[in-house]
């Protein structure tokens, strides 16, 4: 059995050549391989060279793919293992809050398109899952807020609890608890025919905001504002009340970005969860509740509502 590494070049500094050179004293055969750090790594050319620098060295069927790091490199290696070969052995070591709470969790790996993020991949398991919160030590601050909001996000669409006492639980909890959710969502829904859906409260704004700022927004602050205008979203469509939108609102800071509605609405039409071009959105029905639509927990929402919304909100339109 061969083993490949995958990391990025940050994350190959702090941990990637060490953890080689000790599996390799341990009599692994195995070799590390690197790309560098970022959003904007993650693409289809990006996972081509590594295949390339992959079959050059004599990698074939009998490959363990490990990749260490965080969501970006956790969902790029995924889906590199997913069509390695048709197929491969994958090890993932998530190296951040946000790829231990969500990022490694459920199996979707992939790569951004200059049409919108994760547009490209599959749904892959990894063979071993390992969440070791010493990498946590060298997290920079931005990257702490990233996971955070996802742990959040959780208790917003799960655990009511959870969300309103989420600054009082020990980190090492919090955790074990925004997995858990995660965990319990996906074993009712790993392909995301419906309860999965709600796991993207804030997403499909969010991705927008991504898309368009070229990845210089990042994940934690995208997420943050999307979740505060979709629950305006779920408020304006008699959904989600007042009371607890204000709530919400509390808990995330506000935000404002310089891009025009109708460039926003155009990439959110190309969103995974669109149909016939029209932007669905997963709503809330309440902190800790998510609204289900008959079990499709997706809906449509008119442009109009959407407008208003964004307009008020977020940005200069």
């Amino acid at each position: 059995m061969k083993y490949a590494l995958i990391t990025d070049q940050i994350v190959e500094k702090l941990y990637g050549q060490s953890m080689c050179n000790q599996l390799s004293g341990l009599g692994f055969d195995i070799q590390l391989f690197s790309f560098p750090a970022g959003e904007a790594s993650k693409t289809r050319a990006t996972k081509e060279r590594l295949e390339g620098a992959l079959l050059s060295e004599g990698f074939s069927r009998d490959t363990t793919i490990i990749a260490l790091g965080g969501g970006v490199v956790t969902d790029l290696v995924g889906f590199l293992a997913a069509t390695f070969c048709r197929g491969v052995e994958l090890i993932l070591i998530p190296t951040t809050l946000l790829g231990m709470v969500d990022a490694s969790l459920g199996g979707k790996n992939g790569v951004n398109t200059p049409y919108g993020k994760n547009l490209i991949g599959s749904f892959y398991n990894p063979q071993k899952l390992y969440i070791c919160p010493g990498f946590l030590k060298t997290l920079p601050e931005q990257e702490w807020f990233n996971g955070a909001v996802e742990m959040l996000k959780a208790g917003l669409i799960a655990d009511a609890d959870y969300f309103h006492h989420f600054s009082e639980i020990p980190i090492s909890e919090s955790i074990d608890r925004a997995i858990e959710i995660k965990r319990r969502i996906l074993s009712k829904d790993l392909t995301e025919k419906g309860l999965r859906r709600v796991l993207n409260v804030g997403h499909t704004i969010a991705h927008a905001l991504e898309t368009l700022s070229d990845y210089q927004i990042p994940h934690g602050t995208a997420v943050a504002a999307g979740i505060v205008l979709e629950a305006e979203i779920s408020y304006e469509m008699g959904i989600l009340k007042k009371e607890a939108l204000a709530h919400i609102k509390t808990k995330f800071p506000p935000a404002h970005f310089d891009f025009g509605f109708d460039e926003m609405y155009d990439v959110m039409r190309r969103d995974k969860k669109s149909e016939d071009g029209t932007p669905r959105f997963a709503l809330l029905e309440d902190i800790g509740v998510p609204y289900a639509a008959e079990g499709t927990y997706c809906i449509e929402v008119p442009r109009k509502v959407i407008r208003k919304v964004v307009s008020e909100t977020l940005c200069s339109c």
